[in-house]
């Protein structure tokens, strides 16, 4: 999927994020940086089901992080993938994104992650293309 950037502008700043309340701080950050940068910010979100409709509607938080990055400036994307990683780093690199930002997992109350780690493997995708992700706590 294309996001239609400004193509004059030269910074392009990447959110990912999933459907819970503490992302909409990676977003301020997203719209943060761009600022900073004299750039554009764009959210994605993976799909990784075939019912996207339903899952919006179970999703209500995802569709109020995306009217929030919007009235932040951004852009949104719902990309569909079930290798999440790699369908951020094609997105980044079909869109000429030259930072992402990403949410570090939660932990349970053992120290370990609830999610299967994306971060490790986004990096290694996009770092061949000289795209830094930054890992916000």
């Amino acid at each position: 999927m294309m996001t239609v950037f400004d193509p004059a502008v030269v910074h392009r700043v990447m959110v990912c994020v999933t459907p819970q309340k503490s992302c909409e701080r990676l977003i301020k950050r997203g719209a943060d940086r761009a600022r900073e940068l004299g750039g554009e910010f764009c959210v994605v979100y993976v799909n990784k089901s075939m019912e996207l409709n339903k899952d919006l509607k179970d999703h209500k938080i995802l569709l109020e992080l995306f009217e929030y990055a919007k009235s932040l400036g951004g852009y949104v994307s719902i990309l569909a993938g079930e290798n999440v990683y790699n369908t951020l780093s094609d997105y980044a690199k079909k869109n000429k994104i030259t930072h992402i930002i990403v949410g570090k997992p939660l932990q349970n109350n053992f120290g370990t992650t609830k999610e299967k780690d994306i971060i490790n493997p986004l990096i290694k995708a996009v770092e061949k293309n000289g795209i830094p992700v930054e890992v916000v706590e």
